[in-house]
């Protein structure tokens, strides 16, 4: 069953039972809530509890400042993604603004989330690549291994061949994200 819902102020989103989502949050302004490594373990655990909650299995993360990227394998109720991110957000929101992790003066935390599904083991593997380079694209770190707050040191300290097969045989340059943050 597929679910196409538009909302006034936020992006389309399809809901497809048993697909891979690959998901995106950011900050609002682009603001840098989570600079703080307790905020971001807060994000970390905030979204691992949401999705496991409603069974949706989590299968590659990354957390930066101002944004996360996440793959999750939906279940036969994918419209309940809304209701996990809303939950997360909410959540998180106001556990940086109570222990004064927010930037001064902020009203709003998150902006919005969006997501895609993901059609080919292909688009699978890039953006599996894409989520573990992130904080090096961005400056945080050179290697992707000394970035704490994302999937890929638990995933090459199980199988480095592996991670380095992924990244070798699907380069970045053939995917095409907005990522400007």
């Amino acid at each position: 069953m597929e679910i196409y819902k538009t909302y006034p102020h936020n992006p389309p989103h399809l809901f497809r039972e048993n697909v891979i989502y690959y998901i995106t949050g950011s900050t609002y302004q682009k603001v840098r809530h989570f600079a703080n490594p307790i905020a971001k373990v807060f994000l970390r655990d905030s979204i691992f509890k949401a999705f496991s909650k409603k069974g949706w299995r989590i299968i590659d993360w990354v957390i930066l400042d101002n944004h996360y990227h996440l793959m999750a394998n939906a279940t036969e109720h994918p419209a309940q993604l809304s209701q996990i991110i809303r939950d997360i957000h909410r959540f998180t929101a106001t556990f940086v603004k109570k222990n004064g992790l927010a930037v001064e003066g902020a009203i709003h935390i998150w902006h919005n989330y969006w997501d895609t599904c993901i059609n080919s083991v292909g688009d699978f593997y890039t953006i599996a690549h894409y989520i573990w380079r992130n904080p090096v694209k961005h400056g945080y770190v050179v290697n992707p291994f000394n970035w704490e707050f994302g999937s890929f040191r638990t995933r090459f300290e199980s199988d480095a061949d592996y991670c380095a097969k992924i990244m070798a045989e699907f380069p970045l340059d053939r995917l095409q994200l907005k990522d400007d943050f």
